[in-house]
């Protein structure tokens, strides 16, 4: 009798453990589950540059500013860039990507020959700038709930020129077989973008763009028995300017 009731104390007390386990496992589990939360974000603040010429001058006299390569590249950000994410006591993924991008590439081929005088000439010139003032901001929450926030901002600037040029003048050969390329961006006002999906199930897309693109090709043949004076030039001036705000907001 007392082997019998000990394997059947030993029984229920097993039995009670087992219980327990598993409700303190199964409630664990669920707790974490509640705070489980993936967030992700990408901010970029960029400027990229590239330029390549093959330049070639032959005067009979004089070469004075010509066959250079110059390149000019300026970014300004006086605002905030600031991103917040929250997916608190639910099962919330935030995305978010945030960039101020700036690039410039170039590409020249300039052959001037002259029989006197190249001036000015055959020059590969570049100018870029690019002025942020204000706030590009982020803020998802999807707390309470499970919701998915995706969010993309961006204020980009892209310049890109080739140009293959040859000039050949019998006296002088005086600004030309030039490649110019003038770009630029001023952003005073907000880029901001607000999501919230929180105690629902909801998910929310956002994207903003401020973009500035600039390409040009040129293959420039110049043929003088005399002079050639402003010819065979390649200029592009590009110029943006954003006063308002770019603002998104959901719910």
């Amino acid at each position: 009798m007392y082997n019998i009731l000990s394997g059947k104390r030993i029984l229920a007390a097993s039995t009670v453990m087992a219980i327990a386990f598993i409700l303190v496992m199964g409630t664990s589990s669920i707790a974490f589950n509640a705070f489980a939360t993936t967030n992700e974000l990408d901010q970029e603040i960029e400027q990229s540059q590239y330029s390549t010429q093959l330049g070639i001058c032959v005067s009979g006299d004089g070469t004075l500013f010509s066959c250079n390569n110059l390149n000019i590249q300026a970014q300004s950000n006086q605002g905030n860039n600031a991103a917040a994410q929250s997916s608190g006591n639910g099962d919330g993924d935030n995305e978010a990507e945030q960039e101020i991008e700036q690039e410039q590439s170039s590409e020249q081929s300039a052959l001037c020959v002259s029989g006197s005088g190249t001036f000015l000439s055959c020059n590969n010139v570049n100018v870029q700038a690019q002025n942020n003032e204000g706030n590009n901001a982020l803020a998802q929450s999807s707390g309470n709930g499970d919701g998915d926030n995706e969010a993309e901002q961006e204020i980009e600037q892209e310049q890109s020129s080739n140009q293959a040029s040859q000039v050949s003048s019998g006296d002088d050969s005086v600004a030309s077989g030039n490649n110019v390329n003038v770009q630029a961006q001023n952003n005073e006002g907000n880029n901001a973008a607000a999501q919230s999906s929180g105690n629902g199930d909801g998910d929310n897309e956002a994207e903003q763009e401020i973009e500035q693109e600039q390409s040009s090709n040129q293959a420039s043949q110049v043929s003088s028995g005399d002079d050639s004076v402003a010819s065979g030039n390649n200029v592009n001036v590009q110029a943006q300017n954003n006063e308002g705000n770019n603002a998104a907001a959901q719910d």
